[in-house]
């Protein structure tokens, strides 16, 4: 996805202001949310096995200098998941401690729904257990999970100093892989 095109969806005039958007969105009514991931999928050819945001991300939004942010390059997310698959078990949890926008994530989840059918993948059977302390990254990272249909806690905080701003649940309601998942944001983060 493209500046122009991203900007068009989320209907910003700044990319700056992407992951101001990019939240709103998230905890929008399914009615308002849904159609612009709709759109989502359209401008990216309903390819959902890579980060659509973080080429964006990483040129415009990220904090590098600031916050130490280091970036998995295109392509690795699916070697490091193969390297750490395990054999298929009924229920799988996977932890993430340094999500960014969720490319290895999604590298992971990829790797997995890919070896089967859609009606055969179960989001339930894999969940993830995510920390990412950027203020941006955190709205991308939350689309990039619920539009995929994935299951996972994610905690935007300090992992090494388990200091948590927010705690969001991503959670696929019909346990349908074509679906969406649907994000609950906790206020009790103690």
């Amino acid at each position: 996805m493209d500046y122009k095109t991203c900007l068009q969806i989320f209907k910003i005039t700044d990319i700056t202001f992407l992951p101001i958007a990019a939240m709103k969105l998230v905890l929008a009514p399914k009615e308002e949310r849904n159609p612009v991931y709709r759109e989502l999928l359209k401008a990216n050819n309903f390819d959902v096995s890579k980060d659509w945001f973080q080429e964006i991300y990483e040129g415009e939004l990220s904090e590098g200098k600031r916050k130490g942010q280091h970036f998995t390059p295109s392509g690795i997310h699916l070697l490091l998941s193969k390297l750490v698959e395990q054999p298929e078990k009924q229920c799988q949890s996977v932890h993430e401690p340094t999500a960014g926008t969720g490319s290895l994530i999604i590298g992971d989840w990829w790797n997995e729904i890919s070896k089967k059918m859609p009606w055969d993948v179960f989001p339930t059977q894999r969940t993830y257990t995510v920390w990412e302390l950027s203020d941006r990254a955190v709205p991308l990272l939350l689309i990039n999970l619920s539009i995929r249909g994935i299951n996972a806690i994610v905690y935007h905080g300090d992992v090494l100093e388990q200091t948590i701003i927010a705690k969001y649940a991503v959670v696929n309601k019909q346990n349908d892989s074509l679906g969406f998942s649907y994000i609950e944001v906790y206020n009790d983060v103690s």
